[in-house]
């Protein structure tokens, strides 16, 4: 999809990620860890590895905002979400439960929150996000422009987080400087064009056709 033309997600204005106040100087505080993302488009992309489906999935910043809630996870019902000049969170915790029943309450802190699920947990991660983006990408994006694609990919046993640049192309978006955890696969047809990668718990990359 051609980033010119993705439609900004619906409750962006009051997403717990929008700064207050955005700066475009990318000037760097040493006050604030996150002072080097000011002025940069951020994206959201949220998916699972093949054959897994996980329930009551919910994201919290460091802040204990809900960032993200599906009810049920995988591949196929993929999001991608422009969230235009965002906060990047320090850390991400990732939790997905027995069942996702929607219910009215506290979230898991004890605050108020429209995606709210019941059941016991059954995963419970949580990553470092900022500390891991590289100055050179961001130096890139502002060079040459191009949004910061956050990417988290769910497993059964944990949580993939991956990003790179985008920018629009002559018909789709095209990507680049792709580093983290997993890379995914550039699909055509329904077929991989280009393969994905994921690093393992040995630190080797292993290719993927997804």
């Amino acid at each position: 999809m051609n980033i010119a033309k993705r439609k900004l997600l619906g409750l962006a204005g009051t997403w717990p990620w929008l700064a207050a106040c955005v700066s475009t100087s990318g000037e760097h505080d040493s006050a604030d860890p996150l002072a080097r993302f000011r002025g940069i488009e951020v994206v959201l992309v949220v998916d699972a590895i093949p054959g897994v489906e996980l329930k009551g999935v919910e994201f919290y910043d460091d802040r204990h905002a809900t960032i993200y809630a599906k009810s049920t996870q995988s591949q196929r019902n993929r999001d991608i979400m422009a969230l235009g000049g965002a906060r990047v969170p320090l850390a991400v915790r990732v939790v997905w439960r027995s069942t996702y029943q929607p219910i009215s309450g506290p979230n898991l802190y004890g605050r108020q929150s429209s995606f709210t699920y019941a059941g016991e947990l059954e995963g419970d991660h949580t990553l470092p996000i900022a500390q891991r983006i590289p100055a050179e990408l961001l130096k890139e994006i502002r060079s040459r422009g191009g949004a910061l694609r956050l990417k988290f990919r769910l497993k059964g046993d944990g949580v993939l987080f991956g990003w790179d640049i985008e920018r629009s192309g002559s018909s789709l978006s095209e990507f680049y400087m792709p580093g983290g955890d997993f890379k995914e696969a550039r699909v055509y047809n329904g077929k991989a064009i280009e393969p994905g990668w994921y690093i393992d718990k040995n630190g080797t990359k292993v290719l993927t056709d997804y």
